[in-house]
């Protein structure tokens, strides 16, 4: 785990907030000229500097965007069509959902992926995670599925990945949109289905939201099984 360090301090009666993610830095004031000397002290100290301003941003793969009403916009469209080209098949057909009602079967004596497809599917399934924590976590339950099928991926597994990627390659130019109504108000939904996967262990979701969009959504199998 990486731990997010924030630093805040009054400057001319405006709180000054900076953000410390590894080697990267956020530093927000109401007063550009306080950004600025903020940002001088820091050059002085490391040297040049890779600095972006305003509220179009790159980070990490994702397109950001402040907008108005407390929101901000993140888009990782060339990360998907990475993956999707990753695929090499056509995935063009849309489709309404990442997965059908029958992700969660699995057929025992289905025909292993040769170690191409296989090394392809882990490779491809690492890349959704990646994209489903920071832009689509509407692709989350599927992805954690793909997931638990990686060291013994099969056929079955292979047309469950082509769905997410049929979904993902015609929604990539949608938005994940976060806002929050109040910064004292979170709001969090939780629920499980239960002996939905073939060993009789359920599955366990979550999201959390502070007025507008998921801030954080998780979708996961139990590790016991419950009655």
């Amino acid at each position: 785990m990486i731990d997010v360090l924030q630093a805040n301090k009054m400057i001319n009666g405006s709180q000054c907030t900076i953000v410390f993610y590894v080697d990267d830095n956020k530093v927000s004031h109401i007063d550009p000229a306080v950004n600025d000397q903020i940002l001088k002290i820091m050059s002085d100290h490391f040297g040049d500097l890779t600095i972006t301003r305003g509220k179009q941003h790159t980070f990490l793969g994702m397109d950001l965007s402040f907008t108005e009403g407390r929101k901000v916009e993140i888009l990782m469209e060339d990360q998907c069509q990475e993956a999707v080209d990753a695929f090499g098949e056509d995935v063009s057909t849309p489709v309404p959902t990442p997965a059908q009602s029958h992700l969660f079967d699995v057929d025992e004596n289905d025909e292993r992926l040769d170690e191409r497809k296989s090394e392809l599917f882990h490779s491809i399934t690492a890349k959704l995670l990646f994209i489903k924590q920071r832009a689509k976590p509407d692709i989350d339950t599927a992805v954690a599925f793909l997931c638990t099928r990686v060291s013994k991926s099969g056929k079955q597994d292979w047309n469950k990945l082509k769905r997410v990627l049929q979904f993902v390659n015609c929604t990539k130019h949608e938005p994940r949109i976060i806002g929050a109504g109040r910064l004292d108000e979170l709001h969090t939904w939780i629920d499980a289905s239960y002996g939905v996967h073939p060993d009789m262990k359920g599955q366990t979701g979550g999201i959390m939201s502070m007025g507008w969009g998921a801030l954080h959504c998780k979708s996961g199998k139990q590790k016991l099984n419950t009655k």
